[in-house]
């Protein structure tokens, strides 16, 4: 008998199922995915952001580790000899504000993150522009500066610790859980879609935006909805030099991807709920709100062509933001 059952398998599925196996337990997991492809899940399709910018010591200790985990990828997802790939790209964030409010948050935010010991720098507008010439900061009161941070190649971290997971023992299985039965909390019964019943002692839920699903199963009802985040990918018509993953006071963000960048608007008072289409409401969105965001900061998205779009999704904690930890 499994002893614990893994709903989802993408990154926070396949990163526990590595953890707990590196502990030992790798013959005990079964970790159960409906989509081994991951076409649809959220993962691949975000941005892949890893930064120690953060307002809460927490958060800034687990991004801590997990820029840790990425810095070393290679070594820590060797399988036979093969290095899992490279992933982290430290290009830096940047977070520009604008207005007294704004100012005051972010200057906390800073605050906590010194006393975490982290090296972010909060800097004044004619700081920004000496650091930053190609971005236009005559409009922004500052902007805190975290070189450390950076992004990753969020698909290959997924298939990069499934990998590494399935090597030391872990059992993945293409399937859906329809629904759990529990005696208490000592004992499982996890049903399946294909209509296999499975025993086991815990149900660790790391469905993402689905998990509320997963809870209701056994009476638990969770703050959590997934959150459409439409992404666009665009293109220069001439070399831009390095830049920090860079978030406008409009609240658009966009960073390198490729031969280009990569762009979206976050709009967390917006509705949830699953959407998985780049329609012709979000590039009308595009092209009234983003773009011309983009090229007021800077000159030289002015004539930007946008390639491709694809949609993804936050799985977001009404309550508070933050993650969801424990029983």
């Amino acid at each position: 008998m499994k002893k614990i059952v893994i709903v989802g398998g993408s990154i926070m599925g396949s990163s526990t199922a590595y953890n707990m196996a590196t502990a030992g337990a790798a013959d005990r997991i079964l970790v159960v995915e409906p989509d081994p492809t991951y076409a649809l899940a959220a993962a691949p399709r975000s941005a892949g952001g890893v930064r120690l910018m953060h307002g809460l010591r927490e958060n800034i200790e687990m991004s801590r580790y997990g820029q840790e985990v990425y810095r070393n990828f290679a070594s820590l997802k060797d399988v036979n000899g093969s290095p899992g790939e490279f992933l982290f790209r430290d290009y830096g964030y940047l977070y520009l504000v604008r207005g007294r409010e704004d100012l005051a948050a972010i200057e906390k935010s800073w605050q906590v993150q010194k006393d975490a010991g982290v090296a972010n720098e909060l800097l004044d507008q004619k700081e920004l522009a000496h650091r930053f010439p190609l971005i236009r900061t005559d409009d922004i009161d500052a902007g805190l500066y975290g070189s450390q941070d950076g992004f990753v190649d969020p698909y290959a971290a997924v298939m990069g610790f499934q990998r590494k997971a399935v090597s030391l023992g872990v059992e993945f299985i293409q399937d859906r859980v329809t629904a759990l039965q529990v005696s208490n909390r000592l004992a499982y019964k996890v049903e399946l879609a294909s209509g296999e019943t499975i025993d086991c002692e815990a149900v660790i839920n790391v469905a993402g935006a689905s998990a509320p699903e997963i809870c209701a199963m056994v009476d638990m009802h969770i703050p959590v909805e997934p959150l459409y985040r439409p992404t666009f990918y665009f293109e220069t018509e001439s070399e831009i030099d390095h830049l920090p993953l860079t978030k406008d006071p409009s609240g658009v963000s966009f960073r390198r991807e490729g031969c280009g960048f990569a762009t979206g608007l976050t709009q967390t008072s917006a509705a949830g709920g699953f959407q998985w289409e780049v329609g012709e409401a979000e590039y009308a969105q595009f092209e009234n709100e983003l773009w011309p965001a983009l090229a007021h900061r800077m000159s030289g998205f002015a004539t930007l062509k946008v390639k491709r779009s694809w949609a993804g999704h936050y799985a977001i904690n009404r309550l508070d933001g933050n993650t969801i930890i424990g029983p």
